[in-house]
C-alpha cells in the first residue's frame, strides 16, 4: 500500500478519519502545512488512523528553529516500539536518529546524531525504511544510518518490529518538568520569539503488506512472528483509496451541452422573476409611502391649526388645552396625571 499526501490546501483532512489532529496550531497553504508553537503548552501533531508493517515513510519538510522547540517524525507502535527522527530547533547542523523496543526506556544510548545542511532553513527529505532484517534513515536519499535488527537492544528482542501509526509534529522540549530534557532540547523557550514554525511539504507512506485489514498480536511476545493479518480492505484504506469529491465547477463541466443551457435558462427565468417581485415591491412600497406621508401632513396641518388656536387663546388669557393633541396618562408611581407632551 503506497500512498502520497501533498500538504497542501488542507488535503491531511483530518475529517475523513485518516489522519487525527492532536494538537491544534497546523495551517495549510499552497505550498505546505506549517505546524505552529505561540505558548507553552503548543504541541501541534497529526497521527495517522492507519498502521504500516514494514515499509517506508519519506517526508520532505523543514525542521522549526528555536531554542528549546522539538521538531520530529516518529513511527510508534501500541507495544511502544518506536522510530525517531527529531530535530533541535537550535541545532542547525544535526539530527538525531534513535528507536525504542517494546517501551525500553532503561538506557538512552540509543541515539546517534547525524549531520544535515540547516534543516531548519533547507528543505530535506527524510526517510525512514524498515523491515525485519533492518532499519535505516535516509536523508535526500543518502543511508545515514542502518541498525540490523541482531545489533538491537537483547539481539534483536528490543529491535522495532510492530505495527507502527506515523506522527508528525513538534513540542516545547525546553518546557519540560525534567532539567535532562531541557538540557537535551537546547534550553528553556523564549516565547517572545514565537511563532516557531515546522514545514511539511510532502509525506509518503509505503506499507509492505497488501491486502491487509487488520493487525492483530498473536501472543504477547511483542515479536514481528506473533502478528497476525487480516485479509480485507480497512476502512481507512478504503477512504484513501476512494475518488476525492468532486467540486461544483467539476461536476457543471460534466454535464452535456443541454443541460448548461437548461440550466442558465432556469437561472435566467429566476432572475427574471426576482426583478418583477422586487419592482412590485418597490412600486407597492412607494405607494404606502405616498399615504403615509399624506396622513403625516394632515396630522401637521391639524396640530398646526391647533397650535396656532392655542397661541391666540394664550394671547387672550385663556389657558385651553385639546385631548387629542396632549394625551394624559396615570403616573403610577406618583398616582397622579403625568404630561406626556
Amino acid at each position: 500500500m503506497e500512498f502520497n499526501w501533498n500538504m497542501t490546501n488542507t488535503t491531511l483532512d483530518t475529517s475523513q478519519g485518516v489522519w487525527n489532529n492532536t494538537g491544534p496550531g497546523i495551517s495549510y497553504s499552497d505550498k505546505f502545512a506549517t505546524f505552529t508553537i505561540n505558548q507553552k503548552g503548543d504541541a501541534p501533531t497529526i497521527q495517522s488512523n492507519f498502521y504500516i508493517f514494514w515499509g517506508s515513510v519519506s517526508v520532505i519538510m523543514k525542521a522549526s528553529s528555536g531554542q528549546g522547540i522539538v521538531s520530529s517524525i516518529v513511527l510508534e507502535s501500541d507495544d511502544l516500539d518506536e522510530i525517531d527522527w527529531e530535530w533541535i530547533g537550535g541545532n542547525s547542523t544535526h539530527v538525531q536518529t534513535n528507536y525504542f523496543g517494546k517501551g525500553n526506556t532503561t538506557v538512552y544510548d540509543r541515539a546517534i546524531w547525524v549531520e544535515v545542511d540547516n534543516p531548519q532553513e533547507n528543505w530535506h527529505n527524510y526517510t525512514t525504511v524498515w523491515d525485519q532484517n533492518q532499519l535505516q534513515w535516509l536523508i535526500d536519499g543518502q543511508v545515514v544510518r542502518t541498525l540490523p535488527y541482531a545489533q538491537a537492544d537483547g539481539n534483536g528482542t528490543f529491535y522495532p518490529q510492530s505495527p507502527m501509526d506515523v506522527r508528525l509534529g513538534s513540542w516545547g522540549g525546553g518546557d519540560s518538568p525534567s532539567p535532562d530534557t531541557v538540557k537535551w532540547a537546547g534550553g528553556a523557550i523564549d516565547y517572545s520569539k514565537a511563532p516557531f514554525n515546522m514545514e511539511v511539504a510532502d509525506v509518503y507512506v509505503n506499507d509492505a503488506q497488501r491486502n491487509v485489514s487488520q493487525y492483530t498480536y498473536g501472543d504477547h511476545s511483542g515479536s514481528w512472528q506473533s502478528i497476525k493479518m487480516v485479509t480485507g480492505n480497512s476502512p481507512v484504506r478504503q477512504t484513501i483509496l476512494s475518488p476525492p469529491a468532486e467540486s461544483v465547477s467539476q461536476k457543471f463541466n460534466e454535464l452535456s451541452t443541454g443541460a448548461k443551457i437548461a440550466i442558465f435558462a432556469s437561472i435566467g427565468g429566476v432572475l427574471a422573476i426576482g426583478v418583477i417581485v422586487c419592482g412590485f415591491c418597490c412600486i407597492r412600497q412607494r405607494k404606502a409611502g405616498r399615504r403615509e406621508r399624506a396622513l403625516a401632513d394632515a396630522q401637521w396641518d391639524r396640530e398646526y391649526t391647533e397650535f396656532n388656536n392655542y397661541k391666540q387663546q394664550m394671547a387672550g388669557g385663556k389657558f385651553g388645552f385639546s385631548s387629542s393633541s396632549i394625551p394624559l396618562s396615570p403616573n403610577p408611581q406618583h398616582g397622579l396625571l403625568e404630561n406626556k407632551f
